[in-house]
């Protein structure tokens, strides 16, 4: 043990001739300690809203998406797609196409976007988990079937245990309503409801799952689609199976992973969090200004114990260590108990979820993840600030003294 950290132990757990220096070195502890407490439950509160989210996202949100850069479709059957399965990392290959189109159900309308999918889709997505109503099948037999967003059945007034067929319309491309009647420019379907899914409320609100070839027919298309949706194998790395299809298939396609096509909701997810951070950091500063006092004090209060070290041949830079250590261990010790109250807090939630979430959420409690970054940026964040508070009155005092 270094002769610094021996001595500042001893001043940090013996009794001062002074008590407020005991008081508040204590008040500097526990501002500490509870800064480190808000870090890591505010980080772990998001890095479980952050989970959940992605995990809602990532049921409608392929690994890898490709999409047209000009136009809203294109042809999937081009030779360079054989090669885009062939890829190292690609596991599963969909194709889809979607339109928006007016439903028509019994006595009811709405408008919602029709998505055709393959069965690729519904084994590889998590839309077969998301069912509350029915099964998540686009087609049994020779009967092409939809899959039903929870809220467009809900307009609807739509089960799949009615007998009822949705009906669905697009516009026959090249046609005007106003050369013919309404009713001939119009290409229909109807198809036999399956299942109500439930995700979030936009997919919820959006889309209606059906047979891509029934789609294909409805809007006029043979082999065009609007997107082509990779899934990968788990340990295959993204971003790097994304630059080698990139490659392949040119500029004229775009391929995008899961969080570019959600860019703005990360984004905006990440900035909450980091502002959280910067926010509470700064508290946590303010807290520890609180330390430069009780140095202060201290170093005031052994004046004589520094000339006696000077007298024994210490140096300055020894008795600077000194005051420095014994700063950093109040920020240690406070940090400590502040982290492992946060753990303690955020284990608490996982196992008895004692705060709730009021209202139609897709959880009834406040998501908590623990990310070991996470705690060891709280630990450095805290012992840094710890050791910049303890210079201040270190290298000041002892230089006027």
């Amino acid at each position: 043990m270094s002769p610094s950290f021996f001595i500042a132990r001893r001043y940090l757990f013996a009794k001062k001739s002074h008590n407020a220096i005991n008081i508040i070195s204590l008040v500097s502890a526990v501002g500490v300690a509870v800064g480190a407490f808000a870090l890591v439950v505010a980080l772990s509160v998001y890095n479980g809203l952050d989970s959940l989210i992605t995990s809602l996202y990532s049921t409608l949100s392929p690994d890898l998406k490709i999409t047209a850069v000009e136009g809203k479709v294109f042809d999937a059957q081009q030779p360079n797609f054989a090669a885009v399965k062939r890829v190292e990392g690609v596991a599963f290959y969909s194709e889809a196409l979607e339109e928006n189109a007016a439903l028509k159900y019994s006595d009811r309308q709405h408008i919602a976007t029709v998505r055709g999918v393959d069965a690729v889709f519904l084994q590889r997505s998590g839309v077969a988990g998301s069912i509350v109503d029915g099964e998540a099948v686009v087609r049994k037999g020779d009967v092409d079937m939809a899959i039903v967003g929870k809220v467009i059945a809900g307009a609807l007034n739509l089960r799949p245990s009615f007998f009822d067929m949705l009906w669905i319309y697009f516009p026959k491309r090249g046609m005007s309503l106003q050369a013919i009647s309404p009713e001939a420019a119009l290409n229909r379907e109807y198809l036999k409801p399956s299942g109500i899914f439930s995700i979030e409320m936009d997919a919820d609100s959006k889309y209606v799952f059906a047979p891509l070839d029934v789609v294909q027919r409805l809007l006029g298309y043979e082999r065009e689609v609007s997107s082509v949706e990779l899934y990968l194998h788990p340990r295959a790395n993204p971003k790097s199976v994304k630059e080698k299809v990139q490659q392949i298939l040119g500029s004229s396609l775009r391929v995008q992973t899961r969080e570019e096509q959600n860019e703005v909701l990360f984004r905006m997810m990440q900035g909450e969090k980091w502002a959280i951070f910067f926010i509470l950091t700064f508290v946590l500063l303010v807290a520890s200004f609180n330390s430069i006092g009780s140095l202060t004090m201290l170093i005031i209060e052994k004046k004589k114990d520094v000339k006696i070290l000077h007298s024994l041949g210490a140096q300055d830079s020894l008795v600077r260590r000194i005051f420095i250590s014994e700063g950093v261990m109040i920020s240690f010790l406070g940090c400590l108990t502040g982290v492992a109250l946060g753990l303690a807090a955020c284990y608490v939630q996982l196992r008895f979820k004692l705060i709730r979430l009021s209202g139609n959420f897709v959880v009834d409690a406040y998501p908590v993840k623990v990310s070991p970054v996470d705690v060891a940026l709280v630990l450095l964040t805290v012992m840094l600030i710890g050791y910049v508070a303890a210079n201040i009155p270190v290298r000041y005092l002892l230089k006027k003294n």
